[in-house]
């Protein structure tokens, strides 16, 4: 590991001396044509637009590694957590957390599973076993993403990963644990080895929930969440962000982006569309994305949407900064329909509004769980997908699409 990082950092080197200095940037990523669009409701803001290929770094075989800078001195320089311990939602191991902090829900086999941002400040890799499945939830606090991946090979092998101490684009690069003296690296946003043995073959993206801990609560009253006493750090380092420079928060400081971009910004002319730190939920098949950005989704929404021939639905709630995109397509009586769905006045306090589908006049919540109707009993299908500040997600995928 130490050889391959670092033979990869004499290349870093020279680009932190161009980036930072007064000299030429290198060279952007190929854009690998336009190709063909995503089809689909467009939006109506001023910036919305059809998805198209191209635009990223999907293809390992021209993947800039000149472009790997080195966020912090040597592999595993931030310490990931395996198989940690969880303790319930009101215990006092708990209590780092305030309700308006966020966190990453994951849900499988009806265990429910929360991976606060709070933890990932710190550790960015989490190692872990929900309801018996395997799954590596990861945080990168510079691009605003909380993406969590099967952890488990196709052989049943368990993955483990660690963080590889590198960069791209202000991206988490991890790296696959189980062969130290050559292991493969995985840049997060797309999850896909760039060297290593397992160099082309892509990590499974799970679904994920992300909200802030108190309404997750409210949706998962039996959730675990992960114990304070990690027996790394204090408990009162999860309750400090670590990203404060000059009293200025990362998350809200546009211009407080700490390593430079290929393209840059003033390069990329999708990059122009939304301020850098908003916050966006991006769905992806294969090469074609879509962003659906906060800002312009509203307070309450209910959107119906196609991308890449698959039949999507957003739900969005601001105040808790929940945005879930489901699968329209369900099966009843053997027999598959494609559902459009309205927001619908809620019943209950767990959820501000409901979705009605207009085929059969059934009522759904928030998880995509049809309660009432014809159709009661059903549930949506998460699509996979993750949220992103605006800057990330328009330099991965130039070509998105956008709502």
């Amino acid at each position: 590991m130490r050889f391959m990082l670092s033979m990869i950092c004499v290349i870093v080197v020279s680009f932190v001396l161009v980036g930072c200095g007064k000299g030429e940037s290198p060279s952007g990523p190929t854009d690998g044509g336009t190709g063909s669009t995503g089809e689909g409701t467009i939006g109506s803001g001023s910036s919305a637009r059809d998805a198209q290929q191209g635009g990223n770094f999907l293809d390992v075989n021209t993947f800039p590694q000149n472009l790997l800078v080195q966020g912090c001195p040597r592999v595993n320089c931030i310490p990931a957590l395996t198989d940690p311990t969880f303790v319930d939602a009101f215990s006092a191991d708990a209590r780092y957390l305030q309700d308006t902090d966020l966190v990453m829900g994951v849900v499988a086999n009806g265990e429910a599973k929360a991976y606060p941002h709070n933890i990932g400040w710190w550790h960015e890799v989490v190692n872990d076993i929900v309801g018996e499945q395997p799954v590596v939830v990861s945080l990168c606090p510079l691009t605003g993403t909380g993406m969590v991946f099967d952890g488990e090979w196709e052989d049943g092998e368990r993955l483990y990963v660690g963080v590889s101490g590198l960069l791209f684009n202000n991206n988490l690069v991890m790296y696959d644990r189980s062969s130290e003296a050559s292991p493969t690296l995985f840049p997060q946003m797309t999850y896909k080895g760039i060297v290593g043995p397992r160099q082309g073959q892509a990590l499974k993206l799970m679904p994920v929930v992300e909200t802030t801990w108190g309404y997750w609560k409210t949706l998962y009253p039996n959730t675990k969440v992960i114990s304070g006493n990690t027996g790394i750090y204090s408990r009162d380092q999860y309750m400090a962000y670590p990203y404060i420079q000059g009293g200025e928060d990362y998350r809200i400081v546009d211009n407080f982006v700490i390593y430079p971009l290929s393209p840059s910004y003033d390069e990329n002319q999708t990059s122009g569309f939304f301020r850098p730190k908003h916050m966006t939920l991006g769905v992806r098949f294969d090469d074609l994305a879509k962003a659906y950005p906060f800002p312009s989704l509203g307070t309450e929404s209910v959107i119906n949407d196609r991308l890449a021939g698959n039949d999507l639905v957003v739900v969005y709630y601001a105040r808790e900064g929940l945005a879930i995109p489901y699968y329209r397509k369900i099966v009843d009586n053997n027999t598959e329909r494609i559902l459009t769905f309205e927001k619908a006045a809620s019943s209950t306090t767990s959820y501000p509004f409901m979705m009605k589908d207009m085929e059969t006049g059934s009522t759904w919540n928030l998880k995509g769980e049809a309660v009432s109707g014809a159709l009661s009993g059903k549930q949506l299908t998460q699509i996979p997908a993750h949220n992103a500040f605006w800057f990330a997600w328009s330099t991965f995928w130039r070509n998105t699409g956008v709502f």
